[in-house]
């Protein structure tokens, strides 16, 4: 079982979901049979909490990891953990937050590979790039792995996380067609900004050459992977932490901030024994992986996981409800879609329950330009539910209680008590603020 997330990927710029740019040739030919979910979600517009959520089946209020460098909660039961002690695990992940410094679970796998010890030498900016975490997990395979028991592989990619820069030996291929330029620069964050591309359509560009050289490397993987090993007898899952904006609403080329549909809208697809291919326009979730996989390996899902299998999908349907969240500087922001419904109210700590609310018609308004009234009576009893969510929320306005005994916070999305060096290396990523 292989499940490949990738950080900061927007489903609309892969081939899959009708891309005009030859971003994915590789992810196209591999999931070619799979089914894919068009209207998946990520639970958490960061990556700790969303990660967290992959790896649990548990929305961010269950496992409670809400901040980047929260740890995982003892309590909290991962997917390794659930996998009966015949599988061999094993993770490689490439981006600071998910390291073990991080994030903690290193333990809950046989093997945890995080060496995330790339400086990009304009900036400092510390992750482990595409082919260098394809050429850790290949050799891994190639002598660590056990033939004779079952494997779970995790494997997490960075790439195309901001700054959009490939490696500096992997040609762009994608320059806008020559359409007015738009000035994108004020409406960015200054982690993202090139010296002297002040175009949005630039950075566009940039970003596809990003996912371009990450097809490439996620190719390598699977057909590395295919060469020892009959890879259709595996299940394959594919999915993104988030999304990311690009020239959409009041902030461009960024993440983490709200639950707009291109932050929160991810990429979902599986193939593998048992998958009913084709494509979905049902609603899924990222809680929805561990129960996949468990049922994949032969495992009844614990009680108190929500997702379905999404193999076969059954469990979707028209009435089925998803969530998301985000996090502001001081207002946390909360989603639930039903169809083509979305509600979004905003959480503040003096007004927990209370907060902006805003409705979507995405059938009408597939944007979001255009919000509307909360429906009322019955049509509003998902919204109510929000509400009721959020009420019972054992971490007001998305911030965990024991981290506000007397310490503020450095970012509104970092937990407290980081040295320097770990919070410039955060700041160069875009989590912390200048």
């Amino acid at each position: 079982m292989l499940l490949i997330t990738v950080d900061t990927l927007r489903p609309d710029h892969l081939g899959l979901h009708g891309y005009e740019r030859p971003t994915s040739p590789n992810l196209d030919r591999w999931f070619a049979d799979a089914v894919v979910y068009e209207r998946a979600y990520s639970t958490d517009a960061a990556t700790s909490p969303s990660v967290a959520s992959l790896l649990t089946g548990l929305f961010p209020p269950e496992h409670r990891v809400r901040l980047l460098y929260q740890r995982m909660p003892a309590g909290i039961v991962t997917l390794p953990e659930m996998l009966p002690s015949s599988y061999q695990t094993a993770a490689f992940v490439s981006n600071l937050v998910l390291t073990e410094e991080a994030i903690g679970i290193a333990d809950r796998f046989d093997h945890f590979d995080d060496y995330v010890d790339q400086k990009e030498p304009r900036r400092r900016v510390y992750e482990r790039n595409a082919e260098r975490t394809t050429d850790a997990v290949l050799a891994w395979l190639d002598s660590g792995r056990d033939p004779d028991r079952p494997l779970f592989l995790w494997v997490h990619y960075i790439d195309p996380h901001g700054p959009y820069r490939p490696p500096p030996d992997f040609e762009p291929r994608f320059r806008h067609d020559g359409s007015p330029a738009v000035p994108a620069t004020e409406r960015m964050h200054a982690y993202q900004i090139e010296d002297g591309v002040t175009d949005g359509n630039d950075y566009v560009a940039r970003y596809d050459d990003e996912i371009r050289y990450l097809d490439r490397q996620v190719g390598r993987l699977l057909d590395g992977y295919a060469a020892g090993a009959d890879a259709d007898d595996a299940l394959i899952v594919f999915t993104a932490d988030h999304g990311e904006s690009m020239m959409e609403h009041e902030h461009w080329f960024t993440h983490g901030y709200q639950v707009y549909d291109e932050i929160v809208h991810v990429p979902l697809w599986v193939r593998g024994p048992g998958v009913s291919a084709g494509r979905s326009r049902d609603l899924a979730s990222g809680i929805d992986v561990a129960p996949t996989i468990l049922a994949f390996a032969g495992v009844t899902p614990p009680g108190r996981l929500s997702g379905v299998d999404l193999r076969d999908g059954s469990g979707l349907g028209d009435d089925r409800v998803v969530y998301s969240e985000a996090q502001q500087k001081s207002v946390a922001w909360r989603a639930a879609l039903q169809g083509d419904r979305k509600w979004v109210v905003g959480v503040s700590k003096r007004r927990p329950h209370d907060g902006p609310r805003r409705f979507f018609d995405l059938a009408r308004d597939p944007g979001e330009v255009a919000p509307t009234a909360w429906p009322e009576g019955e049509d509003g009893a998902v919204g109510a539910a929000l509400l009721e969510r959020i009420r019972e929320d054992p971490d007001p306005a998305g911030f965990p209680t024991r981290y506000e005994r007397g310490r503020m916070l450095d970012a509104p999305k970092v937990a407290p008590g980081l040295g320097d060096e770990t919070m410039e290396k955060l700041r160069a990523l875009g989590y912390v603020d200048p």
